[in-house]
């Protein structure tokens, strides 16, 4: 399936897992269940509780560096970016530590020269697929097919934000143009459906194309498994999110077995493209940072699924759900979730998993 396109086909077969569909043993599964990273320790308790947590701010931001430009603690950022959120002001440059763009230890020319180099190495990808003639171009079937998706989906991409809102805008030319270059920068993975949900955001907050670019293969580095064409990369997400449904949930992912549920299909989406259709785009960034901060570990995506699936499973038990009016339910959440809640109760779920398997 290619991205979205095989949510589809998947959202409506329904029914559980069929026999020996891929389940993975449990030793397996919590193997793959990482609560944190080399770099940043699991917190149990955080000071300053969540409704009280503010954004890392500009003159904040400005004091974490000496006077060459080292960040002095990335830890701090991970863990601000976690409870409280960056400041817009301070997003553009956050984020590429988060992403792991900027080296922790860079000084400020280091960085300077950095980027000056990934300007290049952009320009040298980018020209590779402008330099196609018309001739090339007949004769070169997927290249047209590739181009002809990315510019499909481009055109239907975030239109309410100012930056995509004009059909000859920069801001969808430089978005056809991020997708293409990365489809020639990755040859294997190319180009699929969602990938322009996740580069669009990328590209508002660098408001430059090179910048954006940069995290945006970052960020496929890390997502990168979504889309792969066998789909292995969402099987094992959702065999996860049905370790941890069962495990935390037990009565809940009870009734989901018995109304053919367990599959977990209907949280497709939230998983392929990080919830980038269920909140407004500023709650957003502020979850996506949450999730690059692996204040967590690296899989709080499945505990934020449980969290909101734990929140409204009396509404789902209590109209006797099945797979096709669930998978419309939870779609219909878009837009009405509580992200400060969900955080808060996802950050609950991981602790208490934390807990039972230590």
């Amino acid at each position: 399936g290619k991205g979205a396109e095989g949510a589809k086909k998947r959202e409506s077969g329904g029914g559980g897992p069929r026999e020996g569909e891929g389940r993975l043993p449990r030793m397996s599964l919590e193997g793959l269940l990482k609560f944190g990273d080399d770099e940043c320790v699991f917190v149990e308790h955080e000071p300053v509780p969540w409704e009280q947590a503010t954004p890392l701010d500009i003159e904040e931001w400005k004091t974490l560096f000496d006077k060459e430009g080292r960040l002095t603690s990335i830890e701090t950022v991970k863990r601000r970016a976690y409870y409280g959120g960056l400041a817009p002001a301070v997003r553009r440059e956050g984020w590429k530590y988060l992403l792991g763009c900027y080296p922790a230890n860079s000084t400020r020319k280091e960085r300077e020269l950095l980027l000056a180099a990934k300007g290049k190495e952009y320009e040298n990808y980018r020209r590779q697929w402008e330099s196609i003639t018309l001739e090339q171009e007949a004769r070169f079937a997927k290249f047209r097919e590739r181009r002809h998706r990315i510019e499909k989906d481009v055109i239907r991409t975030d239109r309410t934000n100012p930056m995509f809102a004009d059909d000859e805008g920069e801001g969808l030319r430089r978005l056809n143009n991020i997708l293409l270059t990365y489809s020639f920068y990755n040859f294997d993975l190319s180009y699929c459906q969602g990938m322009n949900e996740l580069a669009a955001p990328l590209l508002v907050v660098m408001e430059d194309e090179v910048e954006a670019f940069w995290c945006f293969q970052r960020f496929m580095d890390i997502t990168e498994p979504n889309f792969h064409k066998d789909s292995n990369g969402m099987h094992t997400q959702l065999q996860l999110l049905r370790h941890l449904c069962q495990s935390l949930e037990p009565e809940l992912y009870a009734y989901f077995e018995a109304h053919e549920c367990s599959n977990l299909y209907f949280c497709f989406r939230w998983l392929l493209i990080l919830y980038k259709r269920e909140f407004a785009l500023g709650e957003v960034l502020r979850l996506w940072e949450a999730l690059w901060s692996r204040v967590r570990g690296e899989n709080l995506h499945l505990f934020v699924a449980v969290a909101v699936i734990r929140n409204h499973k009396q509404h789902i038990v209590a109209q006797d759900m099945g797979f096709d009016e669930v998978l419309k339910y939870v779609n219909d959440l878009a837009g009405r979730l509580d992200l400060t809640q969900t955080l808060r109760d996802a950050d609950m779920l991981v602790q208490r998993h934390y807990h039972n398997t230590a």
